[in-house]
């Protein structure tokens, strides 16, 4: 078999264009669709519509905090963070259609005012993490991606 020189510079100029293009395209994909919001977390009663206290995205999906002391059959005992499709108020939807969660960092603090977080990763529309003795949580960073 005869190579010669030429053909193995043609070779690996190829290989290395192959490369840029996919470290490119694969960093791209994953800086670019990532965004962030802070949310108050709010203690809902029962029969009382989140929206008007959620954080609405331009696309009509909606992002809230909430706290559960006691645990009931929507959620248990714990705080955590939910998402789902608004619309224009009167087509909502129970699932998110442009975003789905990806980290929240949740604060709390106690009554001397100190400050406590803590960061819990998911893949979906909620994500919830336990309660802190003596801290009560109030806000919470979310990072969502577009899907």
């Amino acid at each position: 078999m005869n190579v010669n020189r030429k053909h193995i510079i043609i070779l690996l100029i190829l290989i290395g264009a192959v490369i840029l293009i996919c470290a490119a395209s694969a960093k791209d994909v994953s800086a670019a669709k990532t965004s962030k919001v802070t949310v108050k977390i709010h203690n809902f009663k029962p029969g009382v519509l989140w929206a008007p206290k959620a954080k609405i995205l331009k696309n009509g999906d909606a992002i809230a905090g909430y706290v559960e002391y006691n645990g009931n059959m929507q959620f248990g005992k714990g705080t955590g963070v939910t998402a789902w499709y608004v619309g224009n108020g009167n087509n909502g939807d129970i699932e998110p259609h442009h975003i789905k969660l990806v980290k929240v960092k949740f604060f709390f603090k106690n009554k001397k005012g100190h400050v406590k977080t803590k960061t819990v990763k998911g893949n979906s529309a909620h994500i919830s993490t336990k309660l802190i003795k003596g801290y009560n949580p109030y806000k919470a960073t979310v990072w969502y991606t577009s899907i």
